[in-house]
């Protein structure tokens, strides 16, 4: 999104109308506000504390001076919202409803007002390729509205709800609708996944590697009844079903060393010191060449050495005499919907609501709304 933006964040709020025809509004934060934003669209309003313009016209510049918002060289206050005919471009980026632009501590928050409905649109195209089966679509779609509406009850913070990343969802506004994912967002209109009368708590990553994983290991968490291992045999076409770190070679002692925090260190042996039901690394025990052994946890241990090489913790370690190879299946922490596992499911017949009964055992898809 240029240089204003850093990360992005999604907040979602069940207050006040929403737009459009969902019952709920949700409100994503886009970033951080830096000295200016650029923003466009067709009969575009501005309303501050201070100040209130009523047609603006197509394109206005918003400044950040003194913990202050500017228009025009004229003070606007600590906030300013932002609305237009149809879809408001900020920075290059488009998306539906309202912009506010909000002063938190020492910076400015950009955050985009929308209905839940709209959100997924934004959303679902992003997690699952819109080109898959159908059935795997509304699936996706069920469980994005779920994850999100369950973070509106378990929010990260006071002030927002969800992140923009793939620690949460990943939302681009316009950008991400595509007619595949609006036809299964509208065929489960408000259908979310419930266990025994609650909102369940889902996940789903993309590829499990044959066998999903209890939440309880990847999380530190409670155990959860609908949460737990199941196998899968329907995610053999996952590119990474079968994967090697490094692609070709080994990784020398020395560069594993400096991966894992250690810059100057060599690592003489690492293995697998405890595994989950699952057979997934929970911890790594590495000895480096001076004498000293420490242990790292199996999330921890793939974060360092980087996700798209380790792309799971269902791994296995070999000690080659140059270096080590790490052999594995899977992408993802593998809790929850394996997403190639559902794309299997949907080609071979089954449909989203059997394809949810079988990733989350014991649970139902409810329309709320």
């Amino acid at each position: 999104m240029g240089r204003l933006f850093g990360l992005f964040f999604i907040f979602l709020a069940l207050s006040g109308e929403a737009s459009g025809d969902s019952p709920k509004q949700v409100r994503v934060l886009l970033g951080h506000l830096g000295q200016s934003a650029a923003i466009e669209g067709e009969g575009l309003k501005i309303q501050s504390p201070r100040r209130k313009y009523s047609r603006p016209g197509s394109k206005i510049e918003l400044t950040a001076r003194n913990g202050r918002l500017w228009y025009k060289g004229k003070e606007l206050g600590s906030w300013a919202k932002i609305t237009g005919k149809d879809a408001v471009t900020v920075n290059g980026g488009a998306y539906p409803g309202m912009i506010r632009i909000e002063k938190n501590a020492d910076k400015f928050l950009v955050i985009n007002y929308l209905g839940l409905e709209d959100y997924l649109q934004g959303v679902v195209k992003n997690e699952m390729s819109s080109k898959w089966p159908m059935e795997a679509l509304k699936a996706q779609t069920v469980l994005a509205r779920t994850y999100a509406l369950k973070k509106i009850e378990q929010p990260r913070s006071e002030k927002y709800d969800l992140v923009a990343t793939v620690e949460d969802q990943v939302y681009s506004g316009a950008a991400a609708q595509d007619p595949s994912t609006a036809q299964a967002i509208e065929a489960t209109r408000g259908e979310v996944l419930y266990y025994n009368g609650v909102l369940a708590e889902v996940f789903y990553h993309s590829c499990c590697g044959g066998r999903t994983e209890a939440a309880e290991f990847v999380w530190n968490g409670h155990g959860t009844t609908y949460l737990q291992p199941v196998k899968c045999e329907s995610c053999q076409e996952c590119p990474y079903y079968f994967w090697r770190f490094p692609e070709t070679g080994v990784i020398s002692p020395e560069e594993l060393a400096a991966k894992l925090g250690y810059q100057g260190e060599s690592v003489e042996e690492v293995a697998v010191s405890e595994l989950s039901p699952s057979l997934r690394a929970l911890k790594l025990k590495v000895r480096f060449k001076g004498g000293y052994t420490t242990e790292i946890a199996g999330g921890d241990f793939r974060l360092r050495l980087g996700r798209e090489g380790v792309r799971s913790n269902f791994f296995k370690v070999q000690n080659a005499r140059d270096g080590f190879v790490f052999y594995g299946s899977g992408s993802g922490h593998g809790v929850g919907l394996c997403q190639w596992g559902a794309r299997g499911l949907a080609e071979q017949g089954e449909s989203y609501r059997e394809i949810l009964k079988y990733y989350f055992p014991g649970t139902e898809v409810k329309k709320i709304y």
